[in-house]
């Protein structure tokens, strides 16, 4: 299953849905409407990165 956002008026499976709208439907039916215009993809959210630690920083002190 494909989730889009409606970019105009729409309806599926005698269903009427308006701008701005999400819905689920089969990848096929999912590409007509987004060459169409009809629709566009559910923007995914970013999956956040790991952020390594730092490492501690390692000086060396001179010998005396």
């Amino acid at each position: 299953m494909t989730q889009l956002v409606l970019t105009r008026p729409h309806t599926h499976a005698g269903k009427t849905y308006g701008v701005g709208d999400r819905i689920e439907i089969d990848a096929t039916s999912a590409d007509w409407l987004i060459a169409h215009d009809i629709a566009t993809p559910e923007p995914t959210a970013p999956t956040a990165e790991p952020v390594p630690e730092p490492k501690p920083l390692q000086r060396k002190e001179p010998k005396q």
